[in-house]
């Protein structure tokens, strides 16, 4: 009993931390740098994965990220239920259940295209874990500077 609540109470926490991380407020980071220069984008993201030049001269800073998480398996006990009637007793048993378990591949890829005076005029992301709070948004959003 004190193992399920602790387990509980685990994952309680982690829904709460979790569940501030938004798409939206990702989005709201990466889309505020319309304009910003290439050195004010290296100020605040660091150093790109790599860079990439397009036809038409124009640069794009890709940043990548990728974690593989290992999700455990839980288990929930079987149970018996007695039913008692009038003329006969039912004796219920269920197994145990299994959930969970596997391997996750969690990525965010994250562009800025460079115009040919090196202004960011396009901004884009994709992935499963493009997701932010609302902090890491402040922290992150194009200032002006």
């Amino acid at each position: 009993m004190k193992k399920t609540r602790i387990a509980l109470g685990f994952i309680a926490i982690t829904l709460l931390l979790t569940g501030c991380a938004t798409q939206q407020y990702y989005a709201g980071a990466v889309n505020s740098w319309q304009g910003a220069n290439q050195e004010e984008v290296y100020r605040v993201w660091g150093y790109p994965t790599r860079v990439n030049k397009l036809p038409n001269g124009h640069k794009v800073l890709v940043y990548q990220y990728k974690e593989r998480v290992n999700q455990p398996v839980y288990s929930t006990p079987g149970s018996t239920t007695i039913i008692e009637g009038r003329r006969r007793t039912q004796v219920i048993t269920q197994g145990p259940t299994y959930s969970g378990g596997g391997s996750y591949v969690m990525r965010c890829t994250t562009w800025f295209e460079l115009g040919k005076h090196g202004r960011v005029v396009n901004t884009s992301f994709r992935g499963n874990d493009c997701v932010a709070t609302k902090q890491f948004m402040m922290m992150h959003t194009y200032q002006g500077y």
